[in-house]
């Protein structure tokens, strides 16, 4: 688990706790902090899901006219607008195609059948084929139909 992930837990469990004793100011505080490591990671999916705890804490700052805190959520409401969204993050550098290869190779098919059913050519597949297995370290095809089992990408 990285910082940013142990950050988040962090703050899950205090907004848990804040809600259950209903301390509103932590609650708001400890809202602010989990939408900025969210927007702070930037992953598929982080920026919507910064934004239930965002209006959150932007309404318990001025519900309690916390004014120091409702500065930094104007803020981190303008580096949200800004900042430009991340692709999604496939594991161990994949691309888009090479999930659909690897997908492909996990289900059995040939690279023959894989250029047929993505409209590219063989040699198109045996390229990625190769940079499917440089990426996850697979040794072979079954390596890597393993891999796509593991990661969850079949």
């Amino acid at each position: 688990m990285g910082d940013l992930d142990q950050a988040m837990a962090h703050y899950e469990s205090a907004m848990a706790l804040c809600r259950k004793a209903g301390y509103k100011p932590e609650l708001a505080w400890s809202c602010f902090d989990y939408a900025a490591t969210l927007l702070e990671r930037n992953d598929a999916g982080d920026r919507a899901r910064a934004v239930a705890p965002l209006e959150e804490s932007i309404s318990i700052s001025s519900e309690l006219l916390m004014r120091p805190l409702a500065d930094r959520l104007v803020a981190l409401q303008e580096k949200m607008e800004s900042t430009p969204l991340r692709g999604p993050a496939y594991p161990d550098g994949l691309t888009q195609r090479e999930l659909d290869v690897i997908r492909l190779v996990a289900a059995g098919r040939t690279d023959r059948e894989i250029a047929g059913e993505l409209v590219i050519s063989v040699r198109t597949v045996t390229t990625h084929v190769g940079n499917i297995l440089n990426k996850t370290g697979a040794a072979n095809r079954a390596e890597a139909a393993s891999y796509a089992t593991r990661h969850g990408l079949e």
